[in-house]
């Protein structure tokens, strides 16, 4: 007699999960007695989506014990219960196979030692089609209840009848902090931080029934439900099988009014937003400010995704003393608004830098040629004779246009249309031609960088020991992405 066992995922209402597990638990029984298999386990996943496997915790347990030799077999309703994504349907059964464990779909009839992976993956492919659908139709369902004025299932302020999509009664008792948590917010000057130790110190609790933090007092500022407004259809998923968020265009969200659900006035709410608007650029320029000279890549160091400075972050403990530099957009505005986590440790970009420079120290007249070079190739070329041709081409035509005047040929007002544009043609080569240096300025010029470039080398010892000043006269920006990729732009 074979040893087998069964996975199932039974429903998502909360319910009704014991029973499906009960009916299924059922069906496998009656189907091993029928077939003379012993039934040694059954994996169950409660309530998870099928299109991945990553978060179904019996389901990758089942895989494990595969390879355990203690069942021989894995019984599944159908294909849809065991994958909707054909790539990890494919890979699974791939697995089971090497490790000598076949899978029986009873409804379909089909074992994977039996049947060809064309005919798995025509099976897999329909099972995802069926959740592509049907998460068409979960968001063409939410779209309907946000444009009819779907409410959230929980907000502090608010009492919700379970199952009732659309109502909330006021809690006049919660209503009442939050009218206070605007008016500390917008009248009083408070921050998110001090409001929070203020509720906390009052032994008040937050929705979830614990101290408030400076982010529970940030989302209730934010929040237009407290003005009378439903806000709907921020956020979707993306894609199906991953189950990846995306917050869509503000022109996308969907906003009802509800004024039986307003806390506060509309013009507070916004005084609110303009004070967060207005916080945030402050302390952004007060911290640019504060970090302009202090250390030595004070400013220096910018995030290539939002643009923001980098920040210096040292931790200190017992045998422990490192500095790292940090997205300081990233620090203060949260991950939402910046994907950048590189951290860099001072010490190390010292080293290297340190010994990018002392390569340069040992070769200085070489690296000095190479940037003179490079800045050469840089200018403009000085397409003099070309300019100086068209210039006299347009001078003669502008000539002929008022000979053709004075020969009676045209009238003023026609010459003063064709010179017109003649006329800023000639204005347009001449401020070309200004911008060119002469032979003699771009030789003075490049002689007055070749001796600042040796000057600034032969003083160089240490990056470690320069100030934020003397690091920038050869250091123009350091630009870092989200890659852990460093840029290095020389002043030169």
């Amino acid at each position: 007699m074979k040893n087998v066992v069964a996975y199932c995922r039974v429903s998502t209402d909360k319910e009704d999960q014991l029973n499906s597990f009960e009916a299924q638990k059922a069906f496998f029984s009656e189907y091993t007695k029928r077939n003379d298999l012993n039934l040694i386990k059954i994996y169950a996943d409660e309530g998870i989506t099928g299109t991945s496997t990553k978060k179904r915790d019996e389901f990758n347990k089942m895989m494990s014990d595969s390879s355990s030799g203690i069942f021989d077999c894995i019984l599944v309703k159908d294909v849809s219960r065991f994958a909707r994504n054909t790539v990890d349907l494919l890979k699974s059964t791939r697995k089971l196979k090497a490790n000598g464990v076949n899978v029986i779909f009873i409804t379909g009839n089909m074992q994977t030692n039996e049947s060809s992976e064309v005919i798995l993956s025509i099976f897999g492919a329909l099972a995802q089609e069926e959740s592509a659908n049907t998460s068409k139709r979960v968001k063409f369902g939410k779209r309907i209840n946000a444009e009819k004025g779907k409410v959230p299932n929980f907000c502090y302020g608010y009492i919700k009848t379970k199952g009732d999509y659309f109502n909330l009664q006021i809690n006049e008792q919660e209503a009442e902090i939050v009218r206070e948590i605007f008016d500390l917010y917008v009248n009083q000057g408070y921050g998110t931080h001090k409001i929070s130790k203020i509720l906390n110190a009052r032994g008040l609790k937050s929705l979830r029934g614990v101290n408030w933090t400076t982010t529970a007092v940030s989302r209730i500022l934010k929040n237009k439900l407290y003005a009378g407004y439903v806000v709907n259809n921020v956020t979707e998923i993306e894609d199906f099988i991953e189950k990846t968020r995306r917050k869509k265009d503000k022109s996308e969200w969907i906003e009802i009014e509800r004024p039986e659900f307003a806390i506060i006035p509309l013009e507070l709410w916004e005084r609110a937003q303009a004070v967060n608007e207005s916080n945030n650029l402050e302390i952004a320029a007060t911290l640019h400010k504060k970090r302009g000279n202090k250390y030595p890549f004070s400013t220096l160091i910018t995030c290539a995704v939002c643009g923001y400075s980098f920040r210096r972050i040292r931790y200190k403990r017992v045998g422990y003393d490192r500095v790292f530099w940090s997205c300081s957009g990233r620090n203060h505005f949260g991950a939402a608004s910046c994907n950048n986590m590189t951290v860099i440790p001072e010490e190390e970009l010292i080293e290297n830098i340190d010994k990018y420079f002392r390569t340069l120290v040992s070769d200085k007249r070489i690296f000095a040629n190479e940037v003179l070079e490079h800045y050469k190739k840089q200018q403009p070329k000085s397409p003099t004779t070309a300019l100086t041709a068209q210039l006299e081409k347009l001078r003669v035509l502008r000539k002929k246009q008022i000979a053709m005047f004075e020969g009676n040929i045209i009238t003023i007002t026609e010459l003063k249309e064709r010179t017109a544009d003649i006329d800023k043609q000639i204005a347009q080569v001449e401020l070309d031609l200004r911008q060119y240096e002469s032979p003699e300025d771009a030789a003075r010029k490049a002689k007055e960088l070749y001796d600042r470039i040796e000057e600034s080398i032969e003083n160089y010892s240490t990056i470690g020991k320069m100030t934020n000043a003397e690091l920038k006269t050869l250091i123009k920006s350091i630009v870092v992405d989200e890659k852990q990729n460093i840029r290095i732009e020389l002043n030169y």
